[in-house]
């Protein structure tokens, strides 16, 4: 989908009507309240200087104090209700942007970069200046330079047409180089996903750097997009710079060119000294309102390609579900896979084809094939990560994709090698933030020999931890602990992929001691080249050439070898 029709389909959140109301009001009084010092200093020079014994002095001093004091009580204000309805917006946007992802197809996920996924994410900040009433507010201010531009012609006459003509000239300049600045601002995004992506790529893979010595090739990479987006970063700047300075530049133009023809018609009794002095401050006040302007139509340059990274987020497919059932499943542990293919993309050959088996509580079913065969990828499609190219996938006689996630997790649970440790403590890791009963996390931290572990830090499953290297737990306890994140759900059937790779002795025997109980009662499916876990096999499975092979009655002895039964 292009940014443009992304920005169609998608419609941010309005600000409610009360709280726009409120920011109007409080913008018209303060702009109105704005004008109490313009006709003080008016009646000053015209009124009461000439007549200094009126006693009308204090008076006018005491009402303008009282108007500057409450228009600055009502932008206080305003600005406080700016404040919370922006955050209130990017808390909406962020969490139903999030949610979409989490419920998206992972294939067109997977088809952008990480770093362009994040970079849409931190867009979201940059959008709420036109959803939180700054934009309305500094509109309001835009809209009152029409009635500045009439008090000034009402008590300076054709001095008036000064100002404006400049403001005029102002506004064309500024709408020429916002243009501008638009273009910069998307070649700038642009560097900035090529720089993001690689960044996240070579730490997702820095020990494969680290073990082919790449770290000087990847430096000078780096170095040439850093270097771009530098230059993207200074053709921003020059071009932001640009709009201010000219504002800048015409705020004395207007100043100096209204003192010259003010001076000149005061020669000429054209215009009073009080009329020019309240000239120069409204148009002082009317330059404030357009310079207010201008700032929002450079946010609007940025604001537009931010609105279509954002709607690029919603604009991604959901994964495909179909029809709840309307009371929860019963877990049976009954695996049933028919007629399943997949292949990467329209057109490409499939992987494998026509895969089909039933397993029952009680039969484990070890899955064989050489390097990049498919057993990962058929194993994801098992667990409802995939969606299939053709073929069903049914866990207790359910199609698993009219399962919800959270219930998914219930019936199916997929083991990987890649263990995901989320950034919270052991405990929201093994109870997935309290969604799992406290007794059940337990009960699987204590059957992988998690719960010995823990009690030797400090905080025990409180211990806060990050999923990266700067954790000081060692990988075979970050493997157990994901481990008991998918078991403490209960799930009767168990997808386990190759999760033993980084344990150690006793955790592996913590394992293999599991995975003999979950046998009894569940249906597995074992991907390992470890021969005691291959030996809990009762059948077998073998991927060759995208051929799937189903055999029963087949186990394996403690060193693997294949034996008939």
């Amino acid at each position: 989908m292009t940014a443009r029709a992304a920005q169609a389909a998608w419609r941010p959140p309005r600000l409610k009507t009360p709280d726009a109301l409120h920011v109007v009001l409080a913008t018209v009084g303060a702009n109105l309240l704005s004008l109490a010092l313009p006709i003080l200093t008016l009646q000053i020079y015209d009124r009461i200087l000439p007549n200094p014994e009126s006693g009308t002095l204090p008076v006018l001093i005491a009402g303008v104090t009282a108007a500057v004091a409450l228009e600055a009580a009502l932008k206080i204000a305003r600005a406080y209700m700016i404040g919370w309805n922006g955050a209130t917006y990017e808390y909406a946007v962020s969490t139903a942007a999030m949610r979409h992802v989490l419920g998206a197809d992972i294939p067109q996920i997977r088809a952008a970069g990480i770093g362009e996924h994040l970079h849409s994410m931190a867009a979201i900040g940059k959008t709420k200046d036109f959803h939180d009433g700054q934009a309305l507010s500094a509109l309001v201010d835009t809209l009152f330079v029409l009635v500045y531009a009439g008090f000034i012609f009402y008590v300076a006459g054709r001095l008036g047409a000064v100002p404006m003509a400049l403001l005029g000239l102002f506004a064309v300049i500024s709408f020429v180089e916002g243009r501008c600045l638009r273009r910069r601002l998307q070649a700038r995004e642009t560097v900035d996903d090529r720089r993001y992506d690689f960044l996240i790529e070579s730490l997702n893979a820095i020990h494969t750097v680290k073990s082919f010595a790449a770290e000087n090739v990847l430096r000078r990479r780096y170095e040439e997009l850093q270097k771009e987006s530098v230059a993207a970063n200074y053709d921003v700047a020059g071009a932001t710079a640009a709009i201010f300075n000219t504002g800048t530049v015409m705020a004395h133009a207007i100043a100096a060119a209204t003192i010259t023809a003010g001076a000149l018609l005061i020669f000429d009794g054209g215009v009073t000294t009080g009329a020019l002095i309240a000239t120069l401050l409204l148009s002082g006040r009317m330059m404030q309102s357009v310079q207010r302007g201008l700032v929002l139509w450079v946010r609007y340059q940025d604001y537009r390609i931010s609105r279509a990274r954002v709607a690029g987020i919603f604009a991604l497919p959901a994964a495909e579900r179909l029809p709840a059932a309307p009371s929860p499943t019963p877990q049976t542990g009954v695996l049933e896979v028919k007629g399943l293919s997949y292949g990467f993309g329209a057109g490409a050959p499939p992987l494998f084809r026509d895969v089909e088996f039933t397993l029952k509580p009680g039969d484990a079913m070890l899955l064989k094939g050489d390097y990049a065969a498919g057993k990962s990828t058929l194993l994801n499609l098992i667990a409802g990560v995939f969606p299939p190219s053709s073929g069903t996938v049914a866990a207790d006689g359910r199609d698993i994709r009219a399962f919800a996630p959270g219930e998914l997790a219930r019936h199916a649970g997929y083991i990987s090698n890649d263990p995901v440790i989320f950034r919270g403590t052991i405990r929201d890791n093994v109870t997935r933030f309290g969604e799992i009963g406290e007794a059940a996390a337990r009960g699987a931290a204590a059957a992988l020999g998690v719960d010995r572990d823990v009690a030797r830090m400090p905080s025990g499953f409180d211990t806060v931890i990050y999923g990266n290297s700067s954790d000081a737990i060692p990988p075979g306890l970050k493997q157990r602990i994901a481990m008991a994140r998918v078991v403490a759900a209960g799930p009767r059937i168990i997808l386990f992929d190759e999760a033993d790779q980084c344990l150690d002795r006793e955790g592996l025997k913590n394992v293999l001691r599991l995975l003999a109980r979950l046998r009894e009662t569940c249906a597995l499916v074992i991907v390992t080249e470890d021969p005691d876990i291959a030996a809990l096999a009762t059948c077998e499975g073998t991927l060759v050439n995208g051929v799937f092979t189903f055999r029963k009655g087949v186990r394996h002895d403690a060193a693997g070898q294949k034996r008939s039964t």
